[in-house]
């Protein structure tokens, strides 16, 4: 059983040396150790990383969010009463484009990881497939191979075509309702609820028929194999060999299944957790820049910053949804194909 094209996408998009083949021979070994310490130590790493990275950034935004606040609300009773309001314009095209920035660079992270997170799946759904039928789950192996296929489907087709080109409309609208007088709030408001309500739509779909298949699938799998094992005890004398090297072969399989679902759940985390780790920064890094210009800039620039903030928390909810999709669906397979064995 080949698991060199999992390895081969996990080790090219992110920056951990786990090895799922090492980890699938170190438990068949009984050495097997993975430290999550290590994960712990690597998360403090990229959330210091982005924060240098981002601390700049955050720091121009603010002195022009006070700048913008300063020609609103002073430079109009110096002179002209224009003057104040083309400079606040002047200052917003300045941020905006210091958030267009930081927003362009998120979104391509978040498309990245969502990119690498089907890839590494279409590795491991034939691998994984395999195992199921070692531990004697033909049914079970065939379910969740079209139900991974069924998913990887919908949701590369989805992120690719309306989730993530959802969130950059989402947020040059919320932009322009700004300098528009609030003319689009409500356009804005069903454009938000929509991409939200999809993702949740397409998770409880997903999750749902792959637990209806987990609790059918499975006891098909069961009489089949029941009666096969009666068959194979029952012949006269070499019933009970048969039987032994038959439970030795099911237990074994069992277990490399096992090996091969848990190492592919920890290679998602690993997968998912860095990329979450920088968008949800970039959302609390804006949430918080929005809070503290709220007091000293124009309302404009606060909704600026907290619509690139609302947008970063959607591609946040697409990485988790994406993630949990494949994970939950994994352990579905592996808890009902347990069950009873």
């Amino acid at each position: 059983m080949s698991l060199e094209q999992a390895d081969l996408s996990l080790q090219e998009n992110t920056e951990q040396s786990f090895s799922l083949q090492q980890y699938v021979t170190d438990v068949m070994d009984g050495t097997a150790d993975f430290s999550f310490g290590a994960i712990v130590d690597c998360i403090c790493e990229q959330v210091t990383g982005q924060w240098d990275a981002q601390k700049k950034t955050i720091l121009h935004i603010l002195a022009l969010s006070v700048f913008a606040g300063i020609f609103v609300k002073f430079a109009g009773t110096i002179g002209d009463g224009d003057l104040g309001e083309t400079g606040f314009f002047v200052v917003f095209l300045l941020l905006f484009s210091l958030v267009f920035s930081g927003f362009l660079g998120v979104y391509a992270v978040a498309e990245k990881a969502l990119e690498n997170l089907i890839g590494f799946m279409k590795a491991l759904i034939p691998s994984f497939s395999l195992t199921l039928c070692y531990g004697g789950k033909m049914q079970s192996s065939l379910a969740f191979y079209e139900a991974m296929l069924l998913a990887m489907g919908l949701l590369s087709m989805a992120m690719k075509y309306f989730l993530m080109p959802g969130v950059e409309i989402y947020f040059f609208l919320s932009v322009i309702n700004q300098m528009a007088g609030h003319r689009f709030s409500k356009m804005v408001d069903l454009i938000g609820s929509i991409l939200r309500m999809s993702i949740r739509i397409l998770f409880a779909a997903m999750i749902g028929y792959q637990g209806i298949q987990g609790l059918l699938v499975p006891v098909m799998d069961r009489v089949r194999n029941n009666a096969v094992w009666n068959v194979a005890k029952g012949m006269p004398g070499v019933g009970n060999t048969a039987g032994s090297v038959m439970d030795t072969v099911y237990g074994s399989g069992l277990l490399i299944k096992s090996a091969v679902g848990v190492g592919g759940v920890i290679a998602i985390v690993i997968l998912c957790l860095y990329p979450m780790m920088k968008v949800f920064l970039f959302t609390f890094l804006y949430r918080v820049a929005g809070a503290v210009a709220q007091p000293v800039s124009d309302h404009r620039i606060v909704m600026v910053l907290q619509s690139a903030a609302t947008s970063g928390k959607l591609m946040l909810g697409y990485l988790l949804a994406s993630g949990l999709m494949f994970l939950l669906s994994i352990v579905i397979v592996l808890v009902s194909t347990n069950l009873g064995s």
